[in-house]
């Protein structure tokens, strides 16, 4: 019944050793060919995964690993540190008892342990309260204003900042700097004709409040109004 795989799975990633990288270390390929895994680096991580999760994973994805197989696809820009904290991940965490999903595990093997999942670096990043230096880096990048007057479902800027986080935790796992600048995606060519005009807007915005000297954090911002219309308010008033 796998009842011990937790132990077992942290005895096995002791001798994980996958290539150092795969997919998409070959840069002539058509840029429209989805990278794969290697066969080499698939062939271990059915092996792991089977070795997990036993009948469980071989009866949802089969018993050899197939080159042309979703998970190939999924997984095929990813590095054998990534892959390894990804088996990792799946091994100490109970809520993962059955095989995830190829797009879940790929959102495990992104994850650098000790950093905060996307979803809980996607929240901080909207409230502006960082736990990690990592989330304020990527916030950074992706833009503060556009983040601060956002939606938690606004699709377009998740991708955008899940983008730039990602980047930083690839620094962390090299050992580089966490800040820096990050190169501009290619994301911005699918925005609507609205979505330019408001992401032009609001760069204006900001230009605009940096040569005036007024702050972006809000409450800053009205503290300053305040003090210019001379208005004094008190704690106690």
């Amino acid at each position: 019944m796998d009842q011990q795989k937790p132990q077992q799975a942290t005895d096995l990633l002791a001798n994980v050793h996958f290539l150092p990288s795969t997919g998409s270390s070959v840069q002539g390929k058509n840029s429209n060919e989805q990278s794969r895994l290697s066969q080499k680096a698939l062939n271990k991580l059915w092996l792991k995964m089977t070795e997990i999760y036993g009948h469980r994973w071989t009866a949802n994805f089969g018993e050899s690993a197939n080159p042309e197989h979703s998970w190939s696809k999924i997984l095929g820009d990813l590095n054998g540190q990534q892959l390894a904290n990804g088996l990792s991940a799946v091994s100490a965490d109970p809520q993962y008892d059955w095989p995830p999903s190829a797009n879940v595990f790929r959102s495990l093997c992104m994850q650098m342990p000790g950093f905060p999942s996307e979803d809980q670096a996607w929240t901080e990043a909207l409230i502006g309260k960082y736990t990690h230096e990592a989330v304020k880096v990527a916030a950074e990048a992706t833009g503060l204003f556009d983040l601060r007057t956002a939606k938690h479902s606004d699709k377009a800027l998740r991708q955008n900042f899940e983008r730039n986080y990602a980047i930083v935790q690839r620094r962390a796992q090299n050992a580089q700097p966490l800040d820096g600048k990050i190169p501009m995606g290619i994301s911005h060519d699918t925005k609507t004709p609205r979505q330019v005009q408001l992401a032009a807007s609001h760069q204006e915005a900001r230009d605009l409040m940096a040569a005036q000297g007024i702050p972006n954090d809000p409450k800053a911002a009205h503290a300053l109004l305040l003090a210019k219309v001379g208005i004094r308010r008190d704690n106690h008033a």
